[in-house]
């Protein structure tokens, strides 16, 4: 026995009450969906008045109104916990992001998204001591947290989208004069002179560097094509990181010093902060001023374009860099004036064009 109701969404009808085992059971449909329940009633007058006045009219309001069944927000540690499943999948870098991301979501964890205001995650990211650089690791995973809610439907926008954060500031450049690079590898014991020697003299980053394995090393040419940080082999960070540059020729002895069972030329040393004890020492025994290990890149590009040995798209290519613009971008304060000489009576639209001695850092320029 069917006993029909008088709410009703579009025309038809959204619940009706039936019989079975002697109980008053609920049929209704949600999104298309048919649901069939016990109202745990028995089948009696009193009850089917309380169905139909009562539950029915209530269960009906619910679905009109979107209120049943409606998807409730979780937390944010559960769609962070998803965001980490969809990296650890997709992320070559995934183990050394790793702790960022959980950090992160510790900060939130039992707080249900939809609770969490573009407010709040802007003053997480202004609170973070670190430049901006490194926040936007967790500004973009954040991003990514609340994309997953708002796909599953618990949130409609996405509080972290277009927050923006103040650039850094430009810091210096710091070099080794070519003094300071003699005294450092006449100072170097053990694996780092020949690491200095390929260091200061190919710009090659750390990684790049303890990436290498002997068949890497041609008579004229070292060919880049992996790397090696916090224990992990990988391929090198961009397209244009992949590349062959030349190298002094008497650096190969040097590496014939390092021969080992090891395929890589530096055997176990995985990471660059296993350098970090034999790098204090040569600082100390050169008596030179202490900069970071990553100085010695920036001494070979610096002393490259200082001394006019090549040009800014030479030396964009043989770093690595994407475009000369990235190349000018850290260098353009130390680039020499002299590349670039104009003459007392340049004129934009005359006729009078002055003189390049180097047109392609004019050219990298613009």
């Amino acid at each position: 026995m069917l006993h029909s109701i008088s709410v009703r969404k579009d025309g038809k009808k959204m619940a009706n009450s039936f019989i079975k085992d002697n109980k008053i059971w609920i049929d209704y449909n949600v999104d298309g969906k048919r649901y069939r329940k016990s109202t745990g009633l028995s089948d009696k007058a009193s009850n089917h008045k309380i169905v139909n006045n009562k539950i029915i009219p209530e269960l009906s309001h619910k679905i009109a109104t979107g209120e049943i069944f409606k998807k409730k927000p979780k937390t944010f540690r559960y769609y962070g916990e998803i965001f980490l499943k969809f990296k650890e999948a997709r992320l070559r870098a995934y183990s050394e992001r790793e702790p960022y991301f959980k950090r992160l979501i510790k900060v939130f964890e039992d707080r249900e998204i939809d609770k969490i205001t573009r407010l709040d995650v802007k003053e997480y990211l202004f609170s973070l001591k670190m430049k901006t650089h490194s926040k936007g690791i967790y500004k973009s995973a954040i991003k990514e947290i609340f994309e997953i809610a708002v796909d599953d439907g618990v949130i409609n926008i996405n509080p972290a989208i277009n927050i923006k954060l103040p650039p850094d500031r430009k810091e210096d450049i710091e070099y080794f004069s070519v003094e300071e690079v003699n005294k450092m590898i006449n100072s170097a014991t053990g694996i780092m002179k020949p690491y200095l020697l390929l260091a200061f003299n190919t710009g090659m980053r750390p990684e790049e560097i303890l990436g290498l394995q002997f068949q890497d090393i041609q008579d004229d040419y070292i060919d880049i094509k992996r790397v090696r940080t916090k224990g992990r082999i990988d391929y090198p960070k961009t397209k244009s990181s992949f590349r062959k540059i030349p190298y002094p020729s008497f650096i190969k002895k040097e590496i014939e010093v390092l021969k080992n069972k090891s395929l890589f030329l530096f055997d176990y040393i995985d990471d660059a902060g296993r350098l970090r004890h034999q790098w204090l020492k040569v600082i100390k025994d050169s008596g030179v001023k202490y900069r970071k290990l990553y100085s010695t890149r920036h001494t070979f590009a610096t002393l490259m374009l200082k001394d006019n040995i090549v040009s800014l798209n030479e030396l964009a290519g043989l770093l690595g860099h994407s475009s000369p613009k990235v190349t000018l971008a850290h260098y353009a304060s130390i680039i020499n004036p002299e590349l670039v000489n104009l003459g007392k009576n340049f004129s934009l639209f005359g006729h009078d064009l002055g003189t390049i001695e180097t047109r392609e850092v004019v050219e990298a320029c613009i």
